[in-house]
């Protein structure tokens, strides 16, 4: 077998062929040419267009006619509205069938109208007109159907749909034709077919002739169903906006029903039915095909179901209050009555919430899922077990978008900062979805540019997430305050250690040296005295007392800066253990750090040492100062009674350790022996 291309070109052309050809025949469609002339291009729509005008001319005349109605008439004016939507979808989106769809859905539903009135007036083949009018009912339905099956991307692929496409208009064909031969259309219609089917068939026949155009309606709304649960997020959005407008024309038709059964105010309670079909519909449609995220159809959507379900369970159970009520209590109980209104009042309320929560897992499943998961994440801030700082990350998660960047405003007044309150993002091509309240704006969420619906979820995502956002952007001020506190409170210890070791400078280099000088004439003048002289006794007492002073002198430089960390820690606390009438264990690395923390390090153990000297009653003492990444660590370890007094004077120490950002703790063993450890920044 000999197999190309060219049978299998042929036949992909030839299926083109028929579908634009089924197309054509139950929308009145073509794709259009590349001709710039108005007439070749859009001439389905300048048809559906003629026919209206014709239906139009028809009802209006009938009007004016003294045995004509005239209310009908301003009700089928609204054709236009479905006429200028279909103009503009044929312009705005030329490849699409839904255009001339909408086109004929307002021509199928005047032309009936048009004949019935038409049959009404003394005219010429008055008779026909009305007897097409009596069975052409099922035509009405053919612009709605066609609708259905093409938007709002034109029709499924695949032959069965081109069957169910010419079953529109072949369906409501064989209705008209078995009402035509199954029932004799005398007064008013003075019409009778040139062949009536005999009574036991008229029956089976027109109940096939039904149950074919139910079929046909049945398989148009389940392309529906198929488009919804096989199309993309943008095809579902379309499709809702359908389901909320059918929905919509359907209620109005129930309560048109309702409203004609009890007499109320007759056919005109069909007027709003009509609008529904003709305004709400083609509105719907054309939003849906040119700007579908113009508004939150899925909040909308699950609302109006919401609404409707719980309208009529609470309908329910007021009426089987009122019955059961009346049946135990008596028909005129007042009480039975105003029980079973309380009783609905009280659970509408949770009824409503419970079926907007179960309807909106179904029809606004993105917006439930995007509000409990920041609600969840919500609730986990308030109990502790999440940071705050963690809601970009969920922000992202819930909008799906991993580019996006929360943005606060700093407490400072510093401009935009992100949440670790350092740095400030660039601006770029993103969008900014700003953050406000009532007083001040807090901040900014950048999103990737892209559907208005996407910015509505970015919007709904930050009113939900409002707690940690608020929470992270006095958290970045609390941070910054602390650290300024921090850093002013190093910036002081650090004069502080320059401040001494100029006054020690100035001890050792002034006054003492200007003592010692002294010191010395006074000895060289006692020298050149004779022994038993009484000045000789006087400058003796004189040079010892300035010796002690300048010893005490001494002491004071030595406790503002001790002169032997000049050679570094670990020989400052040699000299320290040295000192000590107990064994010192020494566990100390050579580190370099900065001078308040090589301060701050020798006096915790000097200190530390003195309490274990004075309270504890220890025979060894250990001293370990080890480094670990950023951190020195210094202990200090006795083998003592344990305890540590409240004036062992371990206060001051804290303070002191804390003024260097250091942290101090002590512990006590359970038999005995103390602990005291200072954990210091140590910055090389």
């Amino acid at each position: 077998m000999i197999q190309g291309h060219l049978p299998t070109s042929s036949g992909a052309s030839r299926s083109a062929l028929i579908r634009r050809s089924v197309l054509a025949l139950i929308t009145g469609w073509a794709n259009p040419v590349d001709n710039a002339c108005m007439g070749l291009r859009f001439w389905p729509i300048w048809l559906a267009t003629a026919v209206c005008a014709a239906a139009g001319l028809v009802l209006a005349l009938s009007a004016f006619h003294p045995a004509g109605d005239g209310w009908p008439v301003a009700v089928y004016l609204l054709a236009l509205v479905p006429l200028a939507l279909a103009w503009l979808l044929a312009v705005r989106a030329p490849a699409s069938p839904v255009g001339a769809a909408v086109a004929w859905l307002a021509a199928s539903l005047l032309v009936i109208p048009a004949l019935d009135a038409w049959g009404q007036m003394p005219w010429s083949a008055a008779d026909f007109a009305n007897a097409l009018s009596a069975v052409g009912w099922p035509w009405q339905l053919t612009g709605f159907l066609a609708l259905l099956l093409v938007f709002p991307d034109g029709l499924l692929a695949g032959r069965r749909w081109m069957v169910i496409a010419v079953g529109v208009p072949v369906s409501a064909l064989v209705v008209g034709v078995a009402m035509t031969v199954t029932m004799d259309y005398g007064e008013p219609h003075v019409f009778t077919a040139p062949v009536l089917v005999p009574e036991p068939i008229a029956m089976p026949l027109m109940i096939g002739a039904l149950t074919f155009l139910l079929a046909v309606v049945v398989a148009c709304s389940i392309s529906i169903v198929l488009r919804y649960r096989r199309g993309n997020e943008r095809t579902k959005q379309q499709l809702r906006w359908l389901i909320l407008a059918t929905g919509a024309v359907v209620a109005l038709m129930v309560a048109s029903w309702i409203v004609n059964a009890f007499g109320l105010i007759g056919e005109a309670a069909y007027s709003a039915f009509l609008l529904g079909i003709l305004v709400l519909v083609p509105a719907a449609v054309a939003i849906a095909v040119l700007r579908y995220d113009l508004f939150e159809i899925d909040r909308i959507l699950s609302d109006s179901v919401a609404w409707v379900l719980t309208t009529l369970i609470a309908a329910g159970l007021l009426a089987s209050g009122v019955v059961l009520t009346g049946y135990v209590a008596g028909r005129d109980s007042v009480i039975g009555l105003t029980g079973s209104v309380f009783l609905v009042a009280v659970l509408v309320l949770p009824l409503y919430r419970r079926i907007h929560g179960a309807v909106g897992k179904l029809l606004d499943r993105d917006r439930t899922v995007l509000v409990a998961q920041i609600e969840r994440f919500v609730k986990q801030v308030r109990d502790g077990s999440a940071e705050p700082e963690e809601v970009e990350q969920v922000l992202r998660s819930a909008v799906r978008d991993p580019q996006l960047t929360l943005l606060l405003a700093d407490p400072a007044g510093t401009g935009l900062v992100d949440l670790t309150g350092t740095g400030q993002v660039a601006g770029d091509d993103r969008v900014g979805v700003p953050l406000r309240t009532t007083s001040a704006d807090i901040g900014v969420i950048l999103v990737r540019p892209g559907s208005l619906r996407r910015l509505r979820r970015a919007k709904l995502a930050a009113s939900a997430a409002r707690l940690p956002i608020e929470v992270s952007r006095l958290r970045i001020g609390l941070r910054r305050a602390l650290t300024e506190v921090d850093e002013s409170r190093r910036r002081l210890v650090s004069a502080t250690i320059d401040e001494r070791r100029r006054l020690e400078r100035d001890l050792h280099d002034g006054a003492q040296q200007q003592l010692v000088a002294i010191g010395m004439q006074l000895r060289a003048a006692q020298y050149r005295l004779r022994p038993d002289d009484p000045v000789s006794g006087d400058l003796e007492l004189a040079v010892e007392r300035l010796e002690a002073t300048v010893g005490e002198l001494r002491r004071l430089a030595h406790g503002v800066r001790p002169a032997s960390l000049d050679d570094g820690l670990p020989a400052a606390l040699a000299r320290l253990g040295a000192k000590c009438p107990l064994p010192v264990d020494f566990v100390v690395e050579e580190t370099t750090s900065s001078e308040v923390v090589t301060v701050t390090a020798y006096f915790v153990v000097a200190e530390a040492m003195a309490n274990v000297l004075k309270h504890a009653r220890a025979s060894r003492i250990g001293i370990t100062v080890q480094r670990h990444g950023n951190r020195l660590h210094v202990a200090v370890i006795d083998d003592g009674i344990g305890g540590v007094p409240v004036d062992a004077g371990l206060t001051a120490l804290r303070d002191r350790v804390g003024s260097v950002g250091g942290r101090l703790t002590v512990t006590c063993g359970p038999t005995g022996g103390t602990t005291v450890e200072a954990v210091l920044p140590c910055a090389s």
